[in-house]
């Protein structure tokens, strides 16, 4: 049997995300060969993926306004589509011209225009939901 160091157990540690025991019972079976322990660990599937960072708050910002440019906000009524836009663009108007707007989208609503967000994320699934709810 190979001797065991505390370098190697760092080792298998930092690698394999392990704890200090799971390295050193690894280093055992494979008799102090770095390698050998690393592939038992991935036999055993005790080797742990490296813990994923979180996000930044620019990062959490940027992919918040990513998703908004990826949906689509749709006024359209008997296949007819009369706004089409990143729903971005849609909420700066809206913000921008508020009142204007919600009158516009009540006249909207009241004369059978549909209002839909489509896109592939929870944001597009979250407001469809809340459009529905008001429809009903």
């Amino acid at each position: 049997m190979g001797t065991i160091t505390i370098e190697q157990i760092d080792l298998i540690m930092a690698r394999a995300h392990v704890t200090y025991a799971e390295a050193k019972e690894a280093l055992e079976k494979s008799d102090g060969d770095v390698v050998e322990a690393l592939l038992y660990l991935e036999k055993t599937a005790k080797l742990k993926s490296a813990p994923q960072p979180e996000p930044t708050p620019s990062q959490k910002v940027t992919s918040f306004i990513d998703k908004l440019n990826a949906t689509r906000f749709i006024l359209s009524k008997k296949g007819h589509t009369y706004v089409n836009v990143p729903l971005s663009i849609a909420l700066i108007l809206i913000i921008c011209t508020l009142y204007i707007s919600l009158i516009t989208l009540l006249i909207a609503i009241v004369f059978g225009v549909k209002i839909q967000v489509k896109g592939d994320n929870d944001i597009a699934e979250k407001i469809n939901s809340t459009i529905d709810n008001i429809s009903k």
